[in-house]
């Protein structure tokens, strides 16, 4: 088994590979230094000797400590970006895998499939992109977004006492890429979630609403055009027998969103514009502060 091993020097590390190996003489194990790799920051993976580069312990350690992880970043967007075109979604599993093992689900999406997406609709709108070609990048990051789902679904942990979170789009949006990503994330963190997602009629939510009893709802919006719908949607919700914490509102399309309303439950509207991934749960905490105090009070 080999490692690398850190060691301090004036305030700076340095590396370190060490291999493990039996000391029949003395019969325990002793580490053996097979090279000096230099500052820690700077090691690569070419600096490994290619019969331990795919060493998990190698590996784990490049990726915490190295300054080339961005360098690796912009490597596996390109990747990524070809593979959506080439409709490859095991391939894109296997990137997934290799990466969240090391920085987790959250830095995948903000840090490499978000970005992927956005140069998608960057090259769809300069006319680098013929619109079959953007749909399969669409098709296949679904088809990815769904496979993570159901394995982070497999690994949760059911918790009855989680809060339960409804996520939708108003009828007309048909963007739900956003909303797919959002409920593996929370998931991840334990909440209990329902994705209903895209496009449904306002009398399904509410119907949908009473059943699923959520503490709290989001609505996510891509296209400015989906506004008005989002705009009925909030005040049909508000103007209903649904008991929640508050309305959630985000997605792209809310940069120029403008609610009115007289309902004076308004208060419980919260827009996350300019929100990333990241901010979300402070975010769902703020807004369910109230419930999270409700649920103390009864247990004492």
């Amino acid at each position: 088994m080999v490692f690398i091993r850190d060691k301090k020097v004036k305030g700076h590390s340095y590396a370190y590979l060490v291999r493990n190996t039996w000391d029949d003489k003395n019969g325990r194990v002793k580490q053996e230094i097979v090279k000096y790799l230099g500052r820690s920051s700077k090691v690569a993976l070419d600096d490994i000797p290619k019969d331990f580069q795919n060493d998990p312990n190698v590996v784990t350690f490049i990726a915490c400590h190295s300054s080339d992880t961005q360098k690796m970043e912009i490597t596996m967007k390109e990747e990524i970006l070809e593979l959506l075109i080439r409709n490859d979604t095991n391939s894109l599993i296997n990137i997934f895998e290799r990466y969240s093992q090391f920085f987790g689900l959250l830095r995948f999406y903000e840090r490499l499939l978000a970005p992927v997406m956005y140069k998608v609709g960057e090259l769809w709108e300069a006319g680098k992109l013929d619109v079959a070609t953007e749909h399969v990048c669409s098709s296949a990051a679904h088809t990815l977004v769904r496979l993570i789902n159901e394995r982070t679904s497999r690994n949760s942990v059911a918790n009855r006492k989680a809060l339960r979170i409804l996520i939708c789009t108003p009828e007309g949006e048909y963007h739900s890429l956003g909303c797919m990503v959002i409920e593996s994330f929370l998931r991840s963190k334990g909440y209990s979630v329902s994705n209903i997602a895209p496009s449904v009629p306002f009398d399904s939510i509410i119907a949908f609403a009473n059943k699923f009893e959520p503490d709290l709802i989001m609505i996510s919006i891509t296209l400015a055009d989906n506004i008005g719908a989002t705009n009925k949607l909030v005040n049909r919700i508000l103007a209903s027998r649904i008991s929640i914490c508050a309305i959630l509102v985000g997605g792209i399309g809310i940069e120029s969103l403008s609610i009115k309303s007289e309902n004076d439950k308004f208060k419980k509207v919260k827009f996350l514009k300019g929100t990333k991934l990241s901010g979300i749960l402070s975010s769902i905490k703020e807004a369910t502060k109230d419930r999270a105090r409700a649920s103390v009070k009864i247990k004492k």
